[in-house]
């Protein structure tokens, strides 16, 4: 991607530790090593009266050596100016400790012209520290200067696809979620929206944040790229999860089966059963090909876990109004928080309800989508693997016709059989 494009940036409101973060992010981009962000130990208020930052800087002498600098960072969040003595204080702090090479004080206000006429007389007697004011327009430059890691802190400082593409890499990279606002803004531009990565990541934040009902991310890119979804859900997804050691397995399992749900109706039978039941044969490289020959141990405690999370969310949700199958409580989609369940969050010494649910099937009963159980289970029931498969395409195409049906017929089944 080339240079992100920064849109105005929103200084009144950036304080505090967003503030701070921000000009760490700044220190790092322009080369600051050994950085010590002191969170909560200093700056405004803080009992030590000391610095936010600490940092090192090394840079080349005229003679050829490397010399060290040492820096102090101060951040002041202000709505107004920077008060005088916040930079004298500062200042007359920093100058007490002789390791102390330059001083920053940074704001994302002004500092005013009584308080740099100060510093300018003080720096005609004082050689050391060498002290440096960040006011706004200071920031903004450096902001401007280094995009990529300011916008870590303040995504919405870049827009469209850049901002998508960063959104991306810090969740595949660190585990960093999008927020609100950026589920709200892409949802609003979803021609930006062209990647199974993309979909992953904002899909999984939706799940962090609520749930998919308002915003079904997967449906975006279900019928133009259904085997990339499904790569996605039981490849891409799970590496991120055990890459960054930060995403939660169960909001991990909840959006990968999404995403396989969405991918069922729209590629065939065959070649989905293939992908589910060893993605990595359809991956290029040599990495992916090592692991296609001893994909055993993946299925295992992957595969054929996130296959029986979108399966088991379908069941819950066909069984709410099918009069073959009952089941209570719900086993995929979540506990309904009525009764014992509820009452626990005002008393932790009650015991832990049982997480066990009841499942009946009535084999007597036809299914209102039209499969033919006369001497089978429902499909959405957990079955016994065939051959060491995790599904078979006959299996995949029964899932996907319960999906196709039900997205057209979502309510008004259970009548229509319970009386058989």
């Amino acid at each position: 991607m080339g240079e992100p494009r920064i849109t105005e940036i929103p200084w009144e409101t950036i304080k505090g530790g967003q503030l701070e973060s921000l000009v760490n992010e700044l220190i790092q981009a322009m080369g600051g090593m050994d950085l010590d962000w002191r969170k909560g130990g200093s700056g405004d208020g803080a009992p030590d009266g000391g610095r936010d930052l600490e940092a090192t800087f090394m840079h080349a002498t005229p003679e050829g050596d490397v010399a060290q600098e040492r820096w102090w960072i101060e951040v002041k969040g202000r709505s107004k100016s920077v008060e005088p003595n916040a930079v004298k204080s500062a200042v007359l702090n920093a100058a007490a400790h002789q390791e102390v090479d330059v001083l920053v004080v940074a704001t994302n206000s002004v500092f005013t012209n009584p308080t740099r006429d100060w510093l300018r007389e003080w720096s005609r007697t004082h050689k050391n520290p060498k002290v440096r004011l960040w006011d706004r327009a200071t920031l903004d430059r450096l902001v401007r200067k280094h995009p990529v890691p300011s916008a870590r802190v303040i995504p919405e400082i870049i827009q469209g696809k850049d901002r998508l593409d960063l959104l991306v890499a810090q969740f595949e990279e660190v585990g960093r979620t999008p927020l609100e606002a950026d589920l709200s803004y892409f949802w609003e531009h979803q021609e930006w929206v062209t990647q199974s990565a993309d979909i992953s990541c904002l899909a999984y934040a939706e799940v962090v944040l609520g749930d998919l009902t308002h915003r079904p991310w997967g449906t975006l890119l279900s019928k133009s790229h259904p085997l990339e979804l499904v790569v996605e859900a039981l490849v891409g997804l799970p590496m991120a999860n055990m890459r960054t050691r930060v995403l939660s397995d169960e909001k991990t399992s909840e959006t990968a089966a999404h995403l396989l749900q969405c991918a069922l109706p729209y590629a065939p039978s065959e070649d989905l059963a293939s992908m589910i039941n060893n993605p990595f044969e359809f991956l290029e490289g040599d990495n992916w090909k090592e692991l296609a020959r001893e994909v055993d141990p993946y299925v295992k405690h992957v595969i054929k876990p996130l296959w029986n999370a979108a399966r088991g969310q379908l069941l819950d949700a066909c069984s709410e109004d099918c009069a073959r199958i009952a089941v209570s409580p719900a086993t995929t989609l979540g506990i309904d928080p009525r009764g014992a369940h509820f009452w626990r969050r005002l008393n932790p010494s009650l015991p832990m309800p049982e997480n066990k649910s009841l499942i009946i099937e009535y084999r007597e009963k036809r299914c209102a989508v039209g499969l033919d159980l006369s001497e089978r289970p429902c499909p959405l029931l957990e079955g016994e693997e065939n051959e060491g498969k995790v599904v078979t395409s006959v299996e995949v195409d029964d899932v996907r016709r319960v999906i196709e049906f039900r997205k057209r017929n979502p309510t008004g089944q259970y009548f229509k059989f319970s009386g058989d």
